[in-house]
């Protein structure tokens, strides 16, 4: 049982985040989809967690239920949410729509279908600052806009603020969406592929604009991302999630440069090296992911695992315990033991190269 908060409080003293063991289900004509199987990290203020898995690991359906995003009525929710003290899990949609954009925000993967392609950029900045400053009128919103714009690094934001998001490159849409999502100063950020289809000198202008609001605002910020090069350009802290579950966490440092879990070492395999041999071949992680209707049993992860077998038959029966990996704030569900992922880890995995 998740013990309950008895009054919302904003102390510096606790995350600004917290979710606690959260369930996302969604119903559809073929199956009950179990999206998210309890799930649970927080964040502090100025500090940035990246949440990393292949497509379907869930990684985007936390961030969504954070900002209750999930249409409700298709929608088993279960768990809590903290933020800023205040479980939001279970407020309703007025309740919560009062909270997104002013205590809490996010930045969708792909601003062209985010924007609204009829309506100016300066128009839809100053509609998500007069959501939250009804008293506002036009001229305050319009120089709210236009301060955000420049802050975000659009040239002569007093003019581009009344042109159209097709008007505007990949990147620079991105900016638009920055500045949509911080203009109300909110303590939380979700970022969900802020930097997908970007050519690589935007993403790493993106990275540095969240990384230096991020220092101005102090904001807690969630990333949401398949790129090992991003997260370790950013993150604080890493959640590695599987089958909807995660299967290791800790510092960047922890999971980046001493992971524990096979999943893991596949995904550090995959990533290209600057430095080895150019006509090497990737690694990648062998067969699928596996479909959220019907998870195998014991350890989702044991099917494309090749050590599965040296686990005496726990992976194929057994969910494994998130358990400590040996340093403080490491934790790996894996049902080898420490000194096996260790012997394994070295015999093949240590040489690969650190993403960054």
């Amino acid at each position: 049982m998740v013990p309950p908060v008895s009054a919302p409080e904003r102390s510096r003293s606790q995350p600004y985040l917290m979710v606690r063991d959260l369930t996302v289900r969604f119903d559809t004509e073929d199956g009950v989809v179990r999206a998210v199987n309890g799930v649970s990290f927080s964040v502090d203020r100025g500090r940035t967690l990246c949440i990393v898995g292949e497509s379907g690991s869930g990684k985007s359906v936390t961030g969504l239920a954070v900002l209750g995003l999930h249409n409700p009525r298709r929608t088993r929710l279960g768990g809590q949410i903290l933020v800023g003290g205040r479980d939001v899990a279970g407020l309703d949609e007025e309740q919560i729509r009062v909270l997104r954009g002013r205590s809490m925000a996010m930045i969708f993967q792909d601003p062209l279908s985010a924007l609204h392609p009829y309506y100016t950029v300066g128009r839809q900045v100053m509609e998500a600052y007069r959501v939250h400053h009804p008293s506002a009128g036009r001229k305050q919103a319009r120089a709210q806009a236009v301060a955000m714009l420049g802050r975000v690094g659009i040239p002569r934001p007093e003019q581009r603020i009344d042109r159209y998001p097709h008007e505007f490159s990949g990147g620079m849409r991105q900016r638009v969406m920055i500045a949509m999502a911080l203009v109300n100063n909110p303590d939380l950020l979700i970022a969900d592929e802020p930097t997908t289809a970007l050519d690589v000198t935007v993403q790493a202008q993106i990275l540095d604009l969240l990384a230096e609001l991020q220092a101005e605002f102090n904001t807690a910020i969630v990333l949401v991302t398949h790129d090992l090069g991003v997260v370790s350009q950013v993150a604080h802290d890493v959640l590695v999630m599987y089958g909807g579950r995660t299967v290791e966490q800790g510092s960047v440092e922890q999971v980046l440069r001493h992971p524990r879990h096979p999943y893991t070492w596949g995904l550090l395999a995959s990533v290209p090296s600057l430095h080895g041999d150019p006509d090497a071949e990737l690694v990648p992680v062998a067969g699928s992911p596996p479909s959220m209707i019907d998870l195998p049993a014991g350890c989702a992860f044991h099917p494309r695992c090749g050590y599965a077998d040296a686990t005496g038959g726990r992976s194929t029966t057994e969910i494994p315990e998130l358990l400590p990996a040996g340093a403080p704030g490491h934790v790996v569900a894996c049902h080898l033991s420490e000194a096996e992922r260790e012997r394994l880890y070295r015999r093949d995995v240590a040489r690969t190269e650190v993403p960054g």
